[in-house]
């Protein structure tokens, strides 16, 4: 299998490499290649892991049902997607004028690719793209004029699912043939000839220096991988498995733990360059430059990362946490910083120059191997250079499919305009005001994210609610990162809240005491979008101007204030009454950042009057609790 699976990926990473050059053509040709390729690549995974399975004596309840279900997956959608790339050109011609023939294969097409959706990303997802299909076919039963559909063609929905080789799984198909495909491998290379040791070490040298530095190597390291990873899930279990007990071992308690871990993680979902394959989404659907969108999130991510270390920080001091003494292993960062400075600036260079994604992964990949050779004694054997290939093309099939299947859900949302019926249904029902309405559309957001994958939270609310927001005044691409950073927030968030599941097992902690701990940590970052919204320049880099600062020092203020009434500690342990008082200063600096600046001068004053307060009587009262 495992040959197999390297030989299909092989051949589909050189067909990429050249379509990326301009030797490709046709574009339904291209596409369907590509999504043959995806699937079939998806199915032998699929086989393989059972395999695995079997071989490692770990057989879980109704394994040979389990096997056929796969092996039948792959088998109908290889047929099926083989019969569309062989008349892919007829296809797109004659839709929606399908022959019986066409019809069937249309029919083998979608349940295959569900199944496989099924097999890797679950019920949940798989069941939400199904609800959508059948919403397409009968919708038109519906007595409710707001989501009621005219009776469609079965050939025309058939087109829009993907049998007319332009639309519906063919949706999303460019994002991932054209933009991601290299940059995945790119990462995965990169963690395999040791790039995570190496901001580990990073993480370690600056623990050294502050109050609760075991938490450095979780925030750096994790805020590194993690935005080149772009998902936050596997990141927690990559960099957790080791940030986590140091964090332990110096004092952390394990819920916190879990929650630094978490919400560092989930930093790489919206800092540049890859930001979870929404960046390139956003692009898609703004039809912009993908690297415009990357370098408009630049000064959010950084707030968010900034927000995450200043919780971390306040808590630290307040639990006299010592500063990390573990032993740094500089000669690593030495002879590491090289290959992934390099091939890093490289392709961010190329991005900046316009460069389409896919040239500028393809030379981080050279770059990247042909460096490693120089590393000395941390230049990676031949073994894990394969191990890290072929997670590349594990991953690259694994997201590829993801944005192949997820691309009926937002063909339909738009052919049927039921994204336009849902804005239309929460002006109805919301206040007249831009700011409760955009709590209105954090909380639709966080509620439809959660338990997805945040490409599909995003795809969902974004086309759901955007042009929502749009029509209340909010600018196309400030909704579009609103909606995003909210579908991101969504993995934090109970009652699913995936990042911190994931978390709080490595820290062998209560998943309900994690996610108290990372919703206090993710309070102070979840300003950010309202932020944005009202203060536009604060997506203006490269950009620069005198009221970038403004806007990014109320932002700081916020979080250090929201952090203070959190954690109960300024100089000394605060009373209730004093975090109240905190607390009453954050929420006085928000509405003056979203409704009158007036609010904001009342909310310094405040937080000034007790922040000498606390000064002046450090060392007398009791130690509060947590």
């Amino acid at each position: 299998m495992d040959i197999a699976f390297l030989a299909v990926g092989g051949l589909l990473t050189v067909y990429i490499a050249f379509s990326a050059f301009g030797f490709v053509r046709n574009s339904s040709e291209h596409y369907s290649n590509f999504i043959l390729g995806v699937v079939v690549m998806s199915g032998l995974l699929a086989v393989r892991n059972l395999c695995d399975e079997r071989i490692a004596g770990a057989v879980r309840p109704m394994f040979w049902p389990r096997l056929a279900f796969a092996a039948a997956s792959l088998i109908v959608a290889t047929l099926a997607m083989g019969y569309v790339r062989l008349n892919a050109v007829a296809l797109e011609t004659t839709q929606p004028f399908f022959s019986d023939t066409d019809m069937i294969v249309g029919w083998m097409m979608m349940f295959s690719i569900l199944a496989l959706t099924l097999i890797h990303w679950g019920l949940l997802l798989t069941s939400i793209i199904a609800i959508s299909i059948v919403y397409f076919f009968f919708g038109y039963q519906i007595d409710n004029p707001l989501f009621q559909t005219p009776r469609y063609d079965t050939g025309f929905i058939m087109n829009y699912i993907g049998l007319g080789t332009n639309q519906g799984f063919y949706y999303l198909a460019q994002v991932a043939a054209d933009s991601v495909y290299f940059l995945i491998i790119y990462a995965a290379i990169l963690l395999g000839i040791g790039m995570l040791d190496m901001v580990l070490e990073v993480g370690k040298l600056t623990g050294r220096k502050v109050p609760g530095g075991a938490a450095g190597p979780a925030i750096i390291g994790s805020g590194i991988v993690a935005s080149i990873m772009g998902q936050a899930v596997s990141n927690v279990v990559l960099t957790g498995r080791l940030t986590i007990p140091m964090m332990k071992k110096f004092g952390y308690s394990g819920t916190m733990a879990g929650s630094i871990e978490a919400t560092a993680s989930t930093a790489g979902q919206i800092m540049p360059p890859v930001m979870g394959l929404a960046a390139f989404i956003i692009a898609s659907f703004l039809n912009l430059p993908y690297i415009d969108v990357a370098l408009s999130g630049m000064y959010p991510g950084l707030l968010y990362l900034t927000g995450v270390t200043i919780a971390v920080i306040v808590y630290a001091n307040r639990n006299r946490l010592p500063k990390l003494v573990a032993k740094v292993d500089t000669a690593i960062i030495y002879r590491l910083t090289p290959t992934f400075v390099i091939s890093f600036g490289v392709v961010l260079w190329l991005l900046l120059g316009y460069r389409s994604p896919a040239i500028a992964g393809l030379a981080g990949i050279v770059l990247a191997l042909v460096l490693c050779l120089f590393q000395g004694r941390y230049r990676p054997t031949l073994a894990k250079l394969y191990e890290a290939i072929e997670e590349g093309l594990t991953l690259v099939a694994i997201l590829s499919l993801l944005l192949v299947a997820v691309g009926p859900l937002g063909q339909i949302m738009l052919t049927t305009n039921l994204s336009g019926r849902l804005g239309i249904m929460l002006i109805q029902y919301l206040p007249d005001s831009q700011i409760l309405m955009l709590l209105g559309a954090m909380a639709v957001s966080l509620v439809l994210g959660m338990g997805l994958p945040t490409p599909v939270a995003y795809i969902i609310v974004a086309l759901a609610l955007v042009p929502f927001m749009q029509q209340i005044g909010i600018p196309p691409l400030q909704a579009h990162f609103f909606v995003f950073y909210f579908a991101v927030f969504s993995t934090l968030t109970p009652p699913v809240a995936v990042s911190v599941l994931a978390a709080a097992k490595l820290a062998d902690a209560s998943f309900l005491g994690t996610a108290k701990d990372s919703m206090k940590i993710a309070l102070t970052t979840f300003v950010i979008p309202f932020a944005f919204v009202y203060s536009p320049e604060l997506m203006t880099f490269p950009s620069f101007s005198w009221a970038v600062i403004p806007a990014i020092a109320e932002v700081l203020y916020i979080q250090w204030a929201l952090s203070t009434a959190s954690y109960g500690y300024l100089f000394r342990h605060l009373s209730g009454l004093e975090r109240l008082g905190f607390a009453v200063a954050s929420l006085a600096a928000f509405v003056g950042m979203t409704v009158d600046p007036v609010w904001t001068w009342v909310s310094l004053g405040v937080f000034i009057l007790l922040a000498v307060l606390a000064w002046a009587t450090r060392g007398q009262g009791k130690v509060a609790t947590s």
